[in-house]
């Protein structure tokens, strides 16, 4: 979509994400006071975050995501240029690309966090290395604690031993090249034993040092309370909760439990598919919907979702931005952090526009009136396991091409 906005090096005038009072080291949420927005033990100063479920290199990458693989060089631009604009914040999962994703992810932070202890040195003025000293705090931080790297394990129904997700966080850990992961989300709640047995294997990978926050997905509202109390029994807390949440979804009432039971026990929410898959972008017309195959796999109502556009466009003729920046800064306005794929610099310009500005409380409100009500909370469960249970699968086929073909791909010739 057509970029507009610009981002700045610091938002000026954004609500707090979470609670208004800062927590300490081991706290859920902080407020978004002069040294930025905090995610638990996180400080983020921009609230935004950069998805890399398309980073993968393996053949099944190739073949499953439209457009197919990216080249290692745009990754590593599109991390640089998110950097320098102050958004530190990547997500990855163990598996997006059966771990090729995060290799990539950490290879590209790596770089930049280089660029940083020069910078530190005063061998450097390079804005991107000075980005991630800023996100670091105080001291010579590694470039993985310095940069807000999150991963994701995926309980998969053959796995059923707290270790497992221990092992899996090394390992992740590994191929992140971090001396910790700064966040850990367990993938879904959808499994056969309960949700209290891997948020224990949570707390014990955090006690053994290997991660520094627990975060959770596609937790409901009843799910996040058993999964804080079993936390805080443990002497931790949850830090977020990344579910589907934006103009498509907002009308859904389990959802809207979900993010005021987060809000009220401190805990961040993160919003995946807030462009609901590129449906809420400039790059659709009426026409071209009616035959879209997203909007026909998610069962979104046509004529609610042609009157949400028709607003959102007149919203992003009056703020003079993208449609996609307007369901982002939505996403903000609304306390919640949003996260978003890019496969081009052009993609994260028009993301990073998303930044630096707000949207009116008017704005708001027409927009909050014509959202839709579709939600994956409220999805039937043999749907949700199927597919927990297919992408682990597919995470073994690709992890077996990564063993085999290594974590690297480029085009012929390049």
């Amino acid at each position: 979509s057509h970029h507009r906005g610009s981002a700045s090096p610091r938002l000026r005038s954004c609500p707090i994400v979470g609670t208004a009072l800062e927590q300490d080291r081991g706290g859920a949420m902080a407020s978004a006071g002069s040294d930025g927005f905090r995610m638990g033990t996180i400080k983020l100063q921009q609230p935004l975050g950069i998805g890399t479920l398309q980073w993968g290199t393996t053949w099944v990458d190739e073949k499953m995501v439209k457009g197919g693989r990216i080249h290692e060089a745009t990754v590593d631009a599109i991390v640089a240029q998110c950097v320098a604009a102050g958004v530190t914040f990547f997500d990855s999962a163990e598996g997006y690309g059966g771990g090729t994703s995060e290799a990539r992810l950490g290879r590209a932070v790596a770089t930049l966090g280089g660029q940083a202890v020069r910078a530190l040195a005063g061998g450097s003025t390079d804005s991107r290395g000075e980005a991630l000293l800023r996100a670091a705090g105080d001291g010579p931080a590694q470039a993985g604690d310095a940069a807000a790297i999150a991963t994701k394990f995926l309980p998969t129904f053959w796995r059923c031993t707290r270790s497992a997700l221990v092992s899996a966080a090394r390992r992740s850990r590994e191929v992140l090249q971090v001396p910790r992961i700064p966040m850990y989300f367990i993938h879904t709640p959808v499994h056969w034993l309960p949700v209290e047995f891997w948020i224990e294997a949570a707390c014990d990978a955090k006690d053994a040092g290997i991660i520094e926050n627990i975060g959770v997905s596609n937790f409901d509202a009843d799910q996040i309370r058993r999964a804080n109390t079993v936390a805080h029994r443990r002497g931790h807390s949850i830090a977020a909760n990344q579910v589907m949440f934006g103009l498509l979804n907002y009308q859904n009432e389990c959802l809207a439990d979900t993010v005021r039971v987060c809000k009220d026990l401190g805990i961040a929410v993160v919003a995946f598919s807030p462009i609901g898959q590129g449906l809420l972008t400039d790059k659709y017309t009426p026409e071209s919907l009616q035959t879209n195959r997203v909007a026909k796999m998610t069962k979104v109502n046509p004529t609610g979702l042609e009157r949400l556009r028709a607003e959102m466009k007149l919203v992003a003729q009056e703020a003079d931005k993208s449609m996609a920046q307007v369901a982002l800064n939505w996403v903000i306005c609304h306390d919640c952090i949003p996260l978003i794929g890019c496969r081009t610099t052009r993609q994260a310009a028009d993301t990073l526009g998303c930044l630096g500005w707000r949207l009116t409380d008017e704005q708001v409100r027409r927009l909050d009136d014509v959202a839709l009500g579709h939600s994956t909370l409220t999805g039937k469960r043999f749907k949700r396991v199927f597919f927990a249970n297919l992408f682990g699968i597919v995470m073994i086929v690709c992890r077996f091409l990564s063993w085999i073909y290594g974590t690297h791909w480029s085009p012929e010739g390049q």
